[in-house]
């Protein structure tokens, strides 16, 4: 007997089809997110603005910031001292990692209002995020904090982080809004999903992953499509409509 297709949602804010999951969180799925891929290792990648001629540039995902809910502001204030132990000297103070002076409203809560982490210089928007002047090569300090002192770096690190290059809004899981601006976008041979598979796992729990293995095709044992071959192997590259920067 053949196996039912996945259900398919017309009704979507962009005019695209949207996969049903049915979890309590994430109810609808792009199912792009099975389709393009993604570079496998973040820290081994030459990131390239894809949208500046291809500037070379180090994390650069993270150059205007990030969103930050009022709980992972408190979150990363409870690990302050190690925060700062790993961030060069002119950031250590707590009172330069946040941008407070635009809070928004949560999409999926309006009673909840966002705000974002600072940047090297608040009056330009791609300075950098203040948690990349840290003692390291490059990458997260909030990353380089949790390994350096042996905690989950997910107690710190905003979720909007956690889960790039995907976004959630509104209970659907999709691509983020600027996903095509940076080289890391379809690039390698796993899907974004693939990639991201752990993340989720760890974020949202067993459930939703069984179920989105389900609806993308993925062989939960290995991650691979049907035919074998990991998921996202062998696309031909698409490029989406870039929508600018990375917002809730």
């Amino acid at each position: 007997m053949p196996e039912p297709k996945p259900q398919i949602d017309p009704e979507t804010e962009d005019g695209g089809e949207s996969l049903v999951v049915g979890h309590p969180i994430v109810r609808l799925v792009d199912p792009d997110i099975f389709r393009f891929t993604f570079a496998g290792d973040c820290m081994q990648h030459r990131c390239l603005c894809r949208d500046q001629g291809d500037r070379a540039r180090a994390d650069a995902c993270c150059q205007h910031g990030a969103d930050v809910l009022p709980q992972e502001k408190l979150a990363i204030l409870r690990r302050a001292s190690e925060i700062a132990s790993v961030l060069k000297p002119d950031w250590r103070s707590p009172e330069r990692w946040f941008d407070e002076r635009d809070p928004e409203p949560l999409v999926d809560d309006p009673s909840v209002m966002v705000i974002r982490t600072g940047t090297t210089d608040l009056d330009v928007d791609d300075s950098g995020c203040v948690f990349l002047e840290n003692v390291g090569t490059r990458g997260c300090g909030l990353h380089l904090a949790a390994l350096r002192y042996d905690f989950d770096p997910g107690e710190i690190k905003p979720s909007v982080c956690r889960l790039y290059p995907l976004d959630l809004e509104v209970g659907r899981l999709g691509l983020s809004s600027d996903f095509d601006r940076y080289s890391c976008a379809n690039n390698g041979t796993r899907s974004v999903y693939s990639a991201m598979r752990n993340v989720l796992t760890e974020m949202f729990g067993e459930e939703l992953v069984r179920a989105l293995d389900e609806v993308g095709g993925v062989e939960p044992s290995n991650g691979t499509s049907p035919d074998g071959r990991p998921a996202g192997e062998g696309l031909v590259p698409i490029s989406r409509v870039p929508r600018g920067r990375r917002r809730r």
